[in-house]
């Protein structure tokens, strides 16, 4: 019997125009949801979809105008979504990209939706990886029991779907194992994939991510920079303007929220200030390094598999 764990899932991406960079239609195998996702330079075209004159949420993405680092988000909801997005077309400048959910039926009605905007802009403040353009922050408005258990389904196959098309916007970082305010749980059982980094004025925590590499609120670093690439150079930078790192003592710096690297390299390296192969500087609790864990796993997943004869010993 095989080991409970995530699941397979099979998901449709259509390309609307034949490219990539066109409209984009993403649906999941035995769900009635989808999302029409496209760039304002298309918004003419997708507007004569039928999925703009349904019930739906959408969302806004585009870089900040402010210069502050990180990318916009707008969550909005509309009983025919075309309404909104046309007042969003003419008022608001920053968005570059825009992500209409609904259904390919048609089944969802207002309170479904206000629910999803609601909850998906409190995912994203906890979230706390882009600006929020919402003013305020809906209350969750009242479903029965059976309507709330679906649209946690639903929003369940948004989250899955929604990264395929570029929003990670609703990704929250791994919690560490030893930070302040971890469950009981979690502190005395520490992830297979957490490593420590320790060198010269530089103690972190992270763990190995599908998206990149986490590394873990508190962790401070060298204050004084080495040699190092001149894209690590300028991240570390972007991270100090952003308030992410910040001056911690005379020689250190310090990280103040959780956040995911795009890899162990460039974690290691912004952190301590210095060219640093984070594959080998990175060690779990028992010494051992990233590199050799991912080495060990493919070991492991190369041998063949053991036959089982059959015979009682």
């Amino acid at each position: 019997m095989s080991q409970a764990g995530p699941r397979g899932a099979t998901i449709r991406l259509f390309l609307a125009d034949g490219v990539p960079q066109g409209i984009r239609l993403v649906e999941r195998s035995q769900w009635t949801g989808m999302c029409l996702a496209f760039s304002r330079a298309d918004y003419a075209r997708a507007r004569s979809r039928k999925e703009f004159q349904q019930t739906g949420v959408y969302l806004l993405t585009g870089p900040d105008t402010e210069g502050k680092g990180t990318d916009v988000l707008y969550i909005g909801e509309g009983d025919v979504v075309d309404i909104r997005l046309d007042a969003h077309q003419r008022s608001k400048d920053f968005w570059t990209n825009a992500y209409v959910l609904t259904t390919t039926d048609d089944s969802l009605n207002k309170a479904h939706v206000r629910y999803l905007e609601a909850r998906l802009i409190d995912m994203a403040a906890k979230a706390n990886s882009v600006q929020l353009d919402n003013g305020t922050a809906p209350k969750v408005p009242w479903l029965s029991e059976p309507e709330i258990a679906d649209m946690e389904t639903f929003l369940a196959n948004m989250l899955l779907i929604l990264p395929i098309v570029g929003v990670h916007a609703f990704e929250t970082p791994a919690v560490s194992s030893t930070a302040v305010g971890a469950p009981a749980a979690a502190r005395s059982a520490p992830p297979v994939n957490q490593y420590f980094l320790k060198t010269q004025l530089t103690v972190a925590e992270g763990a190995d991510d599908p998206r990149g590499f986490t590394v873990f609120e508190g962790a401070v670093g060298r204050r004084d920079v080495k040699t190092m690439s001149s894209g690590y150079l300028a991240l570390r930078e972007k991270l100090l303007r952003e308030g992410v790192l910040v001056d911690h003592g005379n020689d250190q710096i310090r990280l103040t929220r959780t956040y995911v690297f795009d890899s162990p390299s460039s974690a290691a390296s912004v952190l301590a200030g210095g060219a640093k192969n984070g594959r080998t500087e990175w060690k779990d609790a028992r010494g051992r390094t990233l590199k050799e864990n991912q080495q060990h796993s493919v070991d492991e997943s190369s041998r063949p598999p053991e036959v089982d004869d059959g015979l009682v010993g």
